[in-house]
């Protein structure tokens, strides 16, 4: 039997059908449970699912249309939430033995707003150890998720399992986290459209420290217009995280409709740093369609440095070190990543004065990119420098791109520069590669301009739609 068609629709048309009672969501939800346990086995997108959760879920929601309540925006509608974002009641994992039968008695901020909108959780999507790894979403509890449009490729990390469950229509949208292109490469890598938003456009809630600047969270999504439906129901401020954004009233599904012919855009093709051939032609050809809506596109000089990449590696690896460490007894070092280990010892090895040299360091490159996008609308680059990694990678990507030696995290992507710099910037499906392999590309915008980020995807997404394709393994 073939994919249903019901997993084939976006959220915002799912929303829409529950609405007006042409679907229920028992049969959504049915629907989507029903995809999971026949995709899932070979894909591994989800970790957990909540079939029992799910279904109850879905039973009041019925009711809740049958009485004539008010509905949210997304009453009825499946999302797949990450597992390291926690959920009360829900087994939240990170994926780490450390954590296994770790079931949480709150809400992550986004969690809660899902929930207030009606949204029904599936389950929780693979995650690398503790989101420790861009090139894969591997960790030795769960295992690896695999490229859905080619199992012997990876998903990308650390969101992968969210954006293989959207490619492969387990759910309609996924939440992923991004602190260095976690939301972002798993998009490329899988074919889905990911937005990382203005930093704390949508608030964190779920650290121990409150004064982080590298992590958000961001929608993972088939459609650009349920990207806009996600940032309505997720973006706003929320007093338990200190650096989150105020309420500035934007429509963002409003904020979709809209011309986007004489913006600047200033294109780089690699940012300065090592990209395999392959993805150059890609990107060249997505860049040429923004020509083609009327945008007025320049390439310009990008330079992204060795201390740049060292200033992100730094301050990861020291949240991660102040969060985690504590969990890396005798007892749960042996069945620890060995990259997570070994980010600890990287922090420990760096003083106070270390540490505030990566803000001076990242002052540098943010003034870069303010003076870009001082004289263009957008920047738009590759997302990632090579193609999915192989499945077998645990952590490190690959070593070599375009026949240049990378370093071993992050050479192979251009992600995290603008975790770095804060904007809000999305990939976008610009193609495939060796007919199979997804290329995505970064959109990325001025400051807390969010909204045209997502305008501009929008229209690149109606020049050149990606919602007719789908891995063959969705479509079983």
């Amino acid at each position: 039997m073939g994919t249903n068609e019901i997993c084939l629709m976006d959220a915002t048309e799912l929303a829409a059908a529950i609405r007006e009672k042409r679907l229920s969501p028992v049969e959504v939800v049915d629907a989507f449970l029903d995809q999971t346990d026949k995709v899932n086995p070979e894909v591994n997108a989800y970790c957990l699912v909540l079939h029992d959760q799910a279904r109850a879920e879905a039973r009041k929601a019925e009711a809740a249309v049958m009485a004539g309540e008010e509905l949210g925006p997304l009453h009825g509608v499946p999302v797949a939430i990450k597992d390291i974002t926690v959920g009360k009641g829900v087994e939240t994992t990170f994926g780490s033995w450390a954590f296994e039968g770790h079931v949480p008695d709150t809400d992550a901020v986004i969690v809660e707003r899902t929930k207030k909108a009606g949204g029904i959780q599936m389950g929780r999507t693979n995650s690398p150890e503790f989101a420790h790894s861009g090139a894969s979403s591997r960790n030795l509890l769960h295992g690896a998720t695999r490229n859905p449009w080619n199992p012997a490729h990876s998903s990308g990390g650390s969101s992968g399992g969210s954006a293989a469950a959207v490619a492969t229509a387990m759910a309609p949208v996924a939440e992923g986290t991004d602190g260095g292109g976690s939301i972002r490469m798993p998009s490329s890598c899988c074919g889905t459209f990911g937005l990382k938003p203005q930093f704390g456009r949508i608030p964190s809630g779920i650290l121990e420290t409150h004064f982080e600047s590298l992590l958000n969270f961001g929608p993972m999504t088939w459609t650009v217009r349920d990207a806009a439906l996600l940032m309505s129901v997720w973006a706003g401020p929320d007093g338990r995280d200190a650096y989150s954004l105020p309420d500035t009233g934007e429509d963002y599904v409003g904020a979709l409709q809209g011309d986007v012919k004489g913006l600047k855009i200033a294109y780089s093709p690699d940012l300065g740093w090592a990209v395999d051939p392959r993805v150059k032609e890609v990107v060249e050809k997505a860049v040429g369609t923004l020509g083609d809506l009327g945008c007025k596109v320049e390439e310009v000089p990008v330079t992204l440095t060795e201390e740049t990449y060292s200033a992100e590696i730094g301050k990861w690896a020291t949240l991660s070190t102040a969060l985690f460490e504590k969990y890396a007894t005798p007892e749960n070092r042996p069945r620890m990543t060995h990259f997570v280990l070994e980010l600890f010892e990287r922090a420990n090895a760096m003083s106070a004065v270390d540490y505030l040299n990566l803000d001076i360091i990242r002052s540098r490159w943010y003034d870069q990119v303010e003076s870009i996008l001082a004289n263009y609308d957008f920047l738009v680059c590759p997302t990632l420098a090579s193609l999915p990694p192989s499945i077998d990678t645990i952590s490190f990507g690959p070593q070599v791109v375009g026949g240049k030696q990378v370093h071993a995290w992050l050479g192979w992507a251009l992600t995290w520069p603008f975790n770095l710099s804060m904007h809000p910037v999305a990939s976008v499906p610009a193609g495939f590669a060796e007919g199979t392999l997804p290329v995505g590309m970064q959109i990325v915008g001025r400051r807390f301009r969010d909204a045209d980020v997502l305008r501009l995807s929008a229209r690149f997404e109606e020049a050149a739609p990606w919602g007719h394709l789908r891995p063959e393994v969705a479509m079983r």
